[in-house]
């Protein structure tokens, strides 16, 4: 074993530096993963919450709770949810600029509340 490439002036990494760097790496695809996979399950709730909540719309005594989308209903008719294509690809321009899962975590758990609701209501 030659100790010349051990000395610590010539500046060889120690064993530190490599498990830090792995870390910060490890830690950015499993931030990204999860992101993707947040983005998957939101898109695939907006796509729930349209079609059961036309469903629920159908049966009598049940009707639309968000004020935004009741107007989209009276003057959009059968393409009420335009507005939402529109604002869920807002949001997916916007927000993987940050790479911060909370935003898309905390919609992806609101959406399963109102998707829960919407199929309690059927």
């Amino acid at each position: 074993m030659d100790c010349e490439n051990y000395w610590p002036s010539r500046g060889a990494p120690g064993p530190r530096t490599f498990r830090t760097n792995a870390r910060i790496i490890w830690r950015r695809e499993t931030l990204a993963q999860a992101h993707w996979i947040l983005w998957v399950l939101f898109i695939g709730l907006q796509i729930a919450d349209v079609v059961t909540t036309n469903y629920a719309l159908t049966n009598p005594g049940n009707w639309e709770a968000n004020p935004i989308m009741q107007l989209s209903q009276t003057y959009l008719g059968a393409a009420w949810w335009l507005p939402k294509v529109a604002a869920v690809g807002f949001a997916a321009v916007a927000l993987p600029q940050t790479l911060r899962p909370w935003p898309v975590l905390f919609a992806v758990s609101y959406y399963v509340i109102v998707v829960s609701g919407n199929l309690a209501l059927l």
